[in-house]
């Protein structure tokens, strides 16, 4: 039992992390490849790795100090990498196996960004997601709040995804939400 606790306190090995480099590597390049034939003006993706890299520690951080396994770990860098690239299950299970795969499928927002139902199917969806599931995305959102520029960033709507995690690990949405309290009322 003791050994089962702190094998789950441990960060993301080597092999598993020389795994995830490798599939966000390609995700990076396949996306960028993508942007550039695009029609459509926009920020490549790989100008956009940079910041999304430093969420993933920050919530890979939080969650590693939660005592969340390594699986847990792995999947929410999954969670951000789909910020920049559409990943189908087979996709992440192929890589990953399905377990994390279900959890980044669970984990994951409905629709597009900037579509107001599909925000609020999000929120919906998110508050019967199961704990791991929220703790994941609960993890990503500390990850942009530490990183965020408070004049620029969509902190309103931060905060309402944090309040629609009710079974998020206790003391990182108790963290988040006062962070974002701090700023929406400072």
């Amino acid at each position: 039992m003791k050994d089962q606790a702190k094998r789950q306190e441990q960060p993301i090995s080597s092999t598993q992390q020389a795994c995830l480099v490798a599939f966000h590597d390609a995700a990076y390049t396949q996306a960028e490849q993508e942007a550039q034939s695009s029609m459509f003006e926009m920020v490549s993706p790989l100008d956009l790795r940079e910041g999304y890299d430093a969420i993933i520690i920050i919530a890979q951080k939080a969650l590693l100090d939660g005592g969340c396994p390594e699986a847990e770990q792995i999947a929410v860098s999954l969670l951000m990498l789909l910020e920049v690239k559409q990943l189908s299950f087979d996709q992440l299970a192929k890589a990953f196996g399905e377990d994390i795969a279900n959890v980044v499928e669970t984990s994951r927002a409905i629709g597009e960004p900037g579509n107001g139902e599909d925000w609020n199917a999000s929120l919906d969806k998110f508050a019967r997601m199961p704990p791991n599931c929220q703790t994941l995305r609960m993890a990503l959102l500390l990850g942009l709040v530490e990183l965020s520029s408070e004049s620029c960033s969509p902190h309103e709507f931060w905060y309402e995804e944090a309040l629609a995690l009710p079974d998020a690990h206790p003391s990182l949405r108790q963290q988040v939400i006062a962070r974002l309290e701090e700023t929406l009322i400072g």
